[in-house]
C-alpha cells in the first residue's frame, strides 16, 4: 500500500493529535518532527517512534517527508509554510492558517507556485451532524435562510494564557475568544449559511490580565444570502459551556453542540430524520473543549481529516478542506475586530 511520510512541526499540545493518527492509519507514516526546544521534538519523537529535530529545515530536506503538518503558534505559520511548499512539500496546517488575511494569502500564493496541496484543520466539519447539516443544506431542506448563529462560552484559567508568552498576544495567538477558541464554531457557521456580507462587533477583556486580546465578544452578521445571525465568544464564562451552531431557515432547523445534534427538525419531516436524531444524539467524536483544551479532546477528527488529506496526496485531487476555505473564517474574525476597534459596520 502506498504510504504519505509526514513531517510536524511544532511539538505543542495539538501535536501528539497529529501524530497519534498519523501514526494510526495504514496509508501515512510519521517521519519526523521538528520544534525550536529539541528536547521538546524528542520527547515527541520517542513517544511516537520517528526522528527529531531542532531545526525545521532538516525535516524538509528529507526526500520520504511528502507532507507537513504545522503546529506551531498561529501568528509563526506563514514563514514554515513558504519554506515547506519552496521544498515541495504539501502543508496541511492547524486552524487558524495565520492570523491575518494578508498573511494567509502568502501562504496560499506559496502553496499554489509550488503546485503543493493545502489544507487547514477543520475537524468539526468531520462529524457526522456537519455533514448530515450540509448534505440537508444542498438538498434545499431548510428552505430559505433566516438564521444563523455560534456560540462559543467557555473557560480558560489565568494559568493558561500564563503557560505560554505567545498566548494572548496579537501577533502570535492573532487575537482570543474568536480567533483561538471559537474559529472552529465560525467556520462551521459560515460552510453552512454562505458568504458574510457585513458585520458590527464588540470585545473586551474582562477576567484575565496580561492579555492583548479579548476573553469576551460579540458579533451581529449579515449573510450575502439576506439571513442575519449571531456570534457570541468566551473564555471567561465558568465553567465552560458547550459550543453550539445553529442554522434556521423558513422550513428547517439544526442545531449541533460539540458534535451532537440536539435540534434536527423540517417541514418535510422523513423517518430517516428520525434515524439521524437517534444516532447523532450521542456522538462525541471531537471531544469537548468547554472547560480545558485538552482533557476532553479526541484525535478522532484530526485522523479523519489527516485521512483525508493524505487520500488527497494520493489521488491527485483537492482535500475537503483546502487551504482557501482557511481563509474566510480569519477574515471575518478580522472584521470583528476592525468593527471593535472602529465602532462601525464592516463590509467583508
Amino acid at each position: 500500500m502506498a504510504q504519505v511520510g509526514f513531517g510536524i512541526i511544532g511539538c505543542g499540545n495539538i501535536a501528539p493529535m497529529h501524530a497519534r493518527s498519523i501514526s494510526e492509519l495504514e496509508h501515512t507514516r510519521l517521519v519526523g518532527v521538528a520544534d525550536g526546544v529539541l528536547e521538546r521534538a524528542r520527547k515527541t519523537a520517542a513517544e511516537f517512534g520517528c526522528e527529531a529535530y531542532g531545526d525545521f529545515n532538516e525535516l524538509l530536506a528529507r526526500k520520504d517527508v511528502d507532507a507537513v503538518c504545522i503546529c506551531v503558534p498561529s501568528g509563526a505559520r506563514c514563514e514554515i509554510a513558504e519554506a515547506c511548499a519552496k521544498a515541495g512539500k504539501h502543508v496541511l496546517s492547524e486552524k487558524p492558517l495565520e492570523v491575518t488575511t494578508e498573511r494567509v494569502d502568502r501562504i496560499i500564493e506559496a502553496c499554489d507556485a509550488a503546485k503543493v496541496k493545502l489544507g487547514c484543520v477543520f475537524q468539526s466539519r468531520f462529524s457526522k451532524s456537519a455533514r448530515h447539516a450540509r448534505e440537508a443544506l444542498d438538498a434545499g431542506r431548510f428552505g430559505k435562510l433566516v438564521l444563523g448563529d455560534a456560540y462559543i462560552k467557555w473557560y480558560r484559567s489565568q494559568a493558561y494564557y500564563d503557560s505560554g508568552a505567545w498566548r494572548g498576544t496579537w501577533k502570535l495567538d492573532g487575537g482570543g475568544a474568536l480567533m483561538n477558541q471559537g474559529i472552529h464554531q465560525i467556520d462551521l457557521l459560515l460552510w453552512f449559511m454562505g458568504a458574510a456580507r457585513r458585520v458590527f462587533g464588540r470585545t473586551a477583556t474582562v477576567a484575565h490580565s496580561g492579555l492583548e486580546v479579548e476573553d469576551l465578544a460579540t458579533a451581529m452578521i449579515e449573510f450575502e444570502n439576506g439571513a442575519f445571525g449571531v456570534i457570541e465568544g468566551s473564555t471567561a464564562v465558568w465553567h465552560g459551556h458547550p459550543a453550539r451552531v445553529e442554522v434556521h431557515g423558513t422550513k428547517g432547523t439544526a442545531v449541533i453542540e460539540d458534535g451532537q445534534l440536539k435540534a434536527w427538525e423540517f417541514e418535510d419531516a422523513t423517518e430517516e430524520d428520525q434515524r439521524i436524531r437517534e444516532a447523532l444524539s450521542a456522538d462525541a467524536t471531537l471531544g469537548s473543549g468547554a472547560g480545558d483544551p485538552l482533557a476532553a479532546l479526541s484525535h478522532g477528527g484530526h485522523k479523519m481529516q489527516i485521512d483525508d488529506f493524505a487520500r488527497a496526496i494520493l489521488e491527485d485531487r483537492p482535500p475537503f478542506i483546502e487551504g482557501r476555505e482557511g481563509r474566510r473564517a480569519v477574515e471575518l474574525i478580522r472584521a470583528i475586530y476592525t468593527s471593535a476597534r472602529t465602532g462601525e459596520w464592516v463590509s467583508l
